[in-house]
């Protein structure tokens, strides 16, 4: 007796169809699960033992062998947390004793955690599972001109429904899914996630006595700017990245879909019936270890600079993270990405993000005030050498700020939030048009967007390479100060970079902090 159906494996953020084959013959009683590694194997044989039993159905005392079979990738890609085909095998056994029809198994595909009661547990990465199957050759499992079915917990069939190539089919037990089989029920699709839009918190207007600070993190949402916050404890520094997210507009229905699916990877959405609408905003704490900033494991997942793609990722008392997890946040600050390499696999996961870091002046936050401040000179300087020059390179801006005084603690200065919405909304607009793209961005120009859009007056030129030339700045800081210079122009609603563009964007690239400056 032999029967074969299909479900789905998840590697990082991209699936692959298996293909699961199962024969009972006669022998002892074995049963035999090839393809999984022997705890998953050991774990999977005995929730289906008993799902089987409470449904009412004598386990075979037969030799069971199940092969599961990547049908475009190597076994050896098959994650090892692969819970979900407990329900594909269950039927295909099912089918084999002949108690379920063997037609319905072989045209669709299954997914599904069992309890030890029957009853589908939810699984994580459905999203992403069900857009593996939209790239298959279906043509010798469904009729010409047929969607192709996925069964799955109906509490993730919404997720899976967001993929128009797929009928998304909700079950909530094994004892359901043999009735569907054995088409005594019929079930409707699922509809996809609601989009939803919540309101943030309004943060900006109630910062006080720091206006250059609002400019600022404004200019950093104009543009999607890598921002460097510099200033003692209790200026303002985690108030100011909290006001960001405000004033950013929402996610398009694409990028929501993307974030949507990096949390669902993670088994982080708030809301199962829902996308993820708001951009996102990480704040982890400086402990964090490199793996889980950047993503991997045994099993690699998405690290935070994943879960912030699309939104905001700050990192406060930066100096303090480990020189591996500073070291580590080159790359992706630079490709937007993050690719993590094994032995016998490679996983690419996304990572466009708006950095927001924050840091004291030294070790205890005062420096230069003497009166508070009383660390030697070779600390602030070995402080500030953790933030190496390659990692310094890619902050667009770099802000100093000061304490606020006592008289200014109710008093708001600078821009208010209406003004710096409208800011952020115009130039993002300008940038739609520009780049033809909602997604693209002034800090995401490459050197020939650059030569193309950021054009200067020869005499504005000459300027600004005598000024690279006197700081000292790389050809990388040389490209970050035109990039700022043409987002400050946007928020201006100026065609033009002219001098004044030029002579902010090179305060916020040289501004100098350590003793021997």
């Amino acid at each position: 007796m032999y029967q074969k159906t299909y479900s789905t494996s998840l590697k990082g953020l991209s699936g692959s169809l298996l293909e699961i084959e199962c024969s009972i013959t006669g022998g002892l009683p074995q049963f035999s699960l090839i393809g999984l590694s022997t705890q998953a194997a050991a774990a999977s044989r005995e929730r289906i033992r008993s799902a089987l039993k409470q449904l009412g159905h004598s386990f075979p005392a037969s030799h069971i062998s199940v092969n599961i079979h990547a049908c475009d990738v190597r076994s050896t890609d098959i994650s090892e947390s692969v819970s979900w085909l407990d329900l594909p095998i269950a039927l295909c056994i099912l089918a084999c004793q002949g108690m379920i029809p063997r037609e319905p198994l072989g045209s669709g595909v299954w997914l599904g955690e069992l309890s030890l009661a029957g009853e589908l547990q939810p699984l994580y990465g459905a999203l992403t599972m069900a857009r593996s199957l939209i790239s298959h050759d279906w043509s010798g499992v469904q009729k010409e001109g047929e969607t192709p079915l996925l069964f799955l917990p109906a509490v993730n069939a919404p997720e899976a429904a967001l993929c128009s190539g797929i009928r998304a089919l909700g079950l909530t037990s094994l004892a359901q899914a043999v009735d569907v089989a054995c088409r005594r029920t019929d079930l409707s699709p699922a509809e996809p996630l609601r989009r939803v839009s919540r309101e943030l918190p309004s943060l900006f207007d109630k910062v006080s006595g720091q206006g250059i600070g609002k400019r600022v993190i404004t200019l950093a949402a104009a543009g999607m700017h890598n921002l460097l916050m510099i200033g003692p404890p209790g200026c303002g520094k985690t108030m100011l990245a909290q006001t960001l997210p405000a004033l950013l507009p929402e996610l398009t229905y694409e990028e929501q879909i993307q974030v949507t699916e990096i949390y669902s990877c993670r088994q982080m959405l708030e809301d199962p019936d829902t996308l993820v609408s708001n951009r996102p905003f990480r704040a982890p704490h400086h402990s964090i270890s490199m793996p889980a900033l950047i993503g991997g494991g045994r099993i690699p997942m998405p690290g935070e600079v994943s879960l912030a793609h699309r939104g905001v990722l700050f990192l406060d008392e930066f100096p303090e993270l480990t020189r591996m997890s500073l070291e580590s946040l080159r790359e992706p600050l630079e490709s937007h990405q993050v690719k993590i390499s094994r032995v016998h696999s490679s996983y690419t996961f996304p990572a466009d993000f708006l950095l927001l870091a924050g840091m004291n002046p030294c070790p205890c936050g005062y420096y230069p005030d003497k009166t508070k401040c009383h660390c030697r000179e070779k600390a602030v300087r070995d402080y500030y050498g953790k933030i190496d020059s390659p990692l310094l390179d890619r902050m667009d801006l770099i802000l100093r700020m000061e304490s606020v005084k006592a008289g200014d603690i109710d008093r708001s200065v600078g821009l208010t939030q209406q003004e710096a919405v409208a800011m952020v909304k115009r130039a993002h607009d300008i940038q739609k048009e520009r780049f033809n793209s909602a997604a693209v961005f002034n800090s995401r120009m490459d050197a020939e967007d650059i030569s193309r859009f950021c054009p200067l007056s020869s005499e504005d030129k000459k300027f600004l390479t005598g000024a690279v030339d006197h700081f000292g700045l790389s050809m990388r800081a040389y490209h970050k100060v035109l990039r700022v210079a043409r987002t400050i122009a946007d928020m201006e609603g100026s065609g033009e970079i002219r001098r004044p563009h030029l002579l902010e964007a090179l305060q916020y690239r040289v501004t100098r902090f350590t003793p021997e400056e």
